[in-house]
């Protein structure tokens, strides 16, 4: 009988072991994708917010381009092809910011980067060079303030969450 009450007692501390892992490692899994999930938010956000900003510049200068070719010869084939290229360009830049409003979750940051493409698509407008000048600054300066507050992000983010490789550096 001692040996039946024993074997009981073995078989329930095996299960209630077993049961216990099970629960312990199904709440580790179940962190471990959270973890995987938000890691590759973050990366796609990272890459938005840079291919936002290099939009943003290959399109200022086909604004530029664009305001140049029309300026000197409005009817000419150079200055075609530089509006089809700035309005290509254009949608580039549109297209990195849907992205970047897809997986961004500030409506600061999405301001910003809104602004940065306004203001680039007024270059072309501008009646004058010091108008052009002045629009294309402005251009540099929007795409600036929304590069700041990307990388305060970035930081803020950084210093919140320590990646396995810096808190491995660290120690």
């Amino acid at each position: 009988m001692q040996t039946a009450i024993t074997s009981l007692i073995a078989i329930a501390g095996t299960l209630l072991g077993a049961a216990a892992t099970y629960l312990f490692q199904g709440r580790a899994a179940k962190q471990a994708r959270i973890e995987a999930r938000d890691e590759r938010l973050w990366q796609e956000q990272l890459a938005a917010y840079s291919a936002f900003a290099g939009a943003i510049t290959s399109y200022r200068a086909r604004e530029n381009t664009y305001w140049f070719a029309k300026r000197d010869n409005p009817n000419g084939s150079t200055h075609i092809s530089a509006r089809s290229e700035a309005f290509a360009e254009r949608a580039t830049a549109k297209a990195a910011l849907f992205r970047l409003r897809l997986l961004n979750p500030d409506p600061e940051l999405s301001r910003l980067a809104s602004e940065a493409l306004e203001v680039t698509t007024a270059i072309h407008r501008a009646k004058d060079e010091p108008a052009r000048a002045e629009q294309a600054e402005r251009s540099q300066l929007a795409l600036l303030a929304f590069v700041e507050a990307a990388s305060n992000q970035v930081r803020a983010r950084t210093s919140m969450h320590p990646t396995s490789e810096s808190s491995a550096s660290a120690s």
